[in-house]
């Protein structure tokens, strides 16, 4: 599955990270559309959670005055039924991701996927708890794509950001997950509202989690999933396959709290650290309260050494 994603940079470094090639070789940027969603606005963040509103990459085919083939529209992460009525928050299903396996026989989703909802979510990386090991409190881990040398994903100082039209982006490298997009309207409220698609996971994540979404690792990928006009939809879904070019690390479980946005947030951390400091925390304490009920004992009996 995936619940929590990271995304920090700002819509103008976007446009640049998700430029593509045009007929005459050079980059374009996609245009980075405002409109509707409630006066909600994409906020970067390292820490977003469902409802929260990100950057979605879609084709321009139903913005007739948009040139370029990409645009980028800010959605809300879940999808809100095309039949849902009233307050749009009010929507009780859980629409965060979907299953590929369930998307031909879905009520909700293949008619999205068969009226060309298909898009792309764009994260910096994604945070998923370990499962195959039992604790109280499951470790979280950051997954992101593998970076070039001297650059961390923790660390957007090593990013060396930069873009020009005939070298592209050269800054960080983004994952480009595939979703399922609508357009919800009531009562004069639009919302447009996204899903993740996810699968099984293949050996390089399952030991992680038995599920993970639908990455595309390649041009070619992105521009098939999105070419709409062209691109059957179920020959588009056939194109989906689990990632294998992943990397990634423990974080803090800090993450957990939906509302801690800091930006440490996807700072990798040791597990031994942490379980030693543990050690040396418990051992300080039983220390503490054998020394304290050592000396209850003494002042409730005097008389007795």
């Amino acid at each position: 599955m995936c619940g929590r994603t990271g995304l920090s940079l700002h819509k103008d470094q976007l446009r640049c990270a998700c430029s593509y090639k045009g007929k005459d070789g050079s980059f374009i940027k996609p245009e980075w559309l405002h409109e509707h969603n409630d006066g909600k606005e994409y906020i970067p963040s390292y820490n977003i959670a469902p409802t929260d509103v990100t950057p979605i990459l879609i084709s321009s085919s139903n913005y007739k005055s948009v040139e370029n083939a990409r645009v980028i529209k800010p959605m809300m992460w879940g999808i809100i039924p095309p039949w849902h009525k009233g307050d749009y928050r009010s929507n009780d299903l859980n629409t965060i991701n979907c299953r590929i396996e369930n998307i031909r026989t879905s009520k909700l989703y293949n008619p999205i996927l068969m009226n060309g909802g298909r898009c792309v979510i764009i994260v910096e990386g994604y945070y998923e708890w370990q499962t195959a090991i039992k604790r109280k409190v499951k470790q979280p881990f950051y997954i992101y794509k593998p970076q070039d040398e001297h650059v961390k994903i923790d660390d957007p100082d090593t990013w060396n950001n930069s873009y020009d039209s005939q070298n592209g982006w050269t800054g960080v490298k983004l994952l480009y997950l595939a979703g399922l997009y609508n357009i919800w309207q009531d009562k004069g409220t639009i919302m447009y509202s996204y899903s993740i698609i996810t699968m099984d996971s293949n050996d390089t994540l399952n030991w992680l989690h038995h599920r993970m979404p639908a990455i595309l690792d390649t041009e070619f990928e992105i521009e098939a999933w999105l070419d709409v006009d062209n691109v059957d939809p179920y020959i588009a879904l056939s194109y989906l396959t689990p990632s294998t070019l992943l990397s990634w690390h423990q974080v803090s479980t800090s993450v957990n709290n939906t509302r801690y946005k800091s930006d440490d947030c996807n700072k990798r951390v040791s597990l031994e650290g942490k379980k030693s400091q543990s050690s040396i925390t418990s051992w300080f304490t039983k220390v503490e309260k054998k020394k304290n009920t050592d000396e209850e004992k003494k002042g409730e009996n005097p008389s007795k050494k």
